[in-house]
């Protein structure tokens, strides 16, 4: 599976309008493309920022015309602009679909390309493990670039109560990380769940 990730550096003032555009119609396009496997929609309402995640069978599915043009109708509704980055689905662990208004933390890895099996390998054996058992822990996925080794590490949560009593622990998953597998995470950023996919 892969995953489209579309970032949108809005106004303050018009992210809900954003919001709004996003679950509008445009969910319903993007739902009823071929090989759409669900879309995420995320916001962080402080910093303007909207982040909304579709899933797909197939990379290719996600660049049809009318799909473009509802994402560009999103950030032009929220007053900002638009960046796309693209990841393969590596890893997904799912207890269950977050509530609107749950939490998600979204931490940015890096890896040397050579040393991509390893990282996969600690998330899977190492991070996972640990924080599904915890209580509040709703899903987390590991989305990742083979050819640069970048990618988002994402975690969701019941509320910011069990996100922030799990943060101690991951922390020190991602110092052990850099350590044993040569992964990196860095720049990690907490927003609310508007609706989530539950086909992902």
């Amino acid at each position: 599976m892969f995953a489209r990730v579309n970032i949108i550096f809005g106004e303050q003032t018009k992210v809900d309008a954003g919001v709004t555009h996003i679950e509008g119609a445009d969910r319903g396009l993007v739902e009823a493309a071929a090989g759409n496997r669900g879309l995420t929609t995320v916001v962080d309402r402080s910093a303007g920022v909207i982040v909304a995640t579709s899933y797909w069978d197939e990379p290719s599915h996600d660049s049809e015309a009318s799909l473009t043009h509802a994402r560009a109708g999103a950030a032009e509704a929220a007053g900002g602009a638009l960046v796309v980055e693209r990841y393969a689905v590596v890893l997904s662990e799912h207890r269950s679909v977050p509530a609107a208004g749950g939490v998600v933390r979204l931490a940015h890895t890096q890896v040397e390309p050579a040393r991509t099996d390893d990282g996969i390998a600690f998330v899977r054996s190492q991070v996972v493990p640990a924080v599904s058992p915890l209580p509040g822990f709703c899903s987390a996925e590991l989305l990742l670039d083979h050819l640069s080794g970048g990618g988002v590490f994402v975690t969701s949560w019941d509320d910011e109560l069990t996100a922030a009593a799990a943060d101690e622990i991951v922390g020190g998953l991602y110092d052990a990380a850099s350590a044993q597998a040569g992964m990196t995470f860095s720049q990690v950023e907490t927003y609310a769940v508007v609706r989530a996919a539950a086909s992902a």
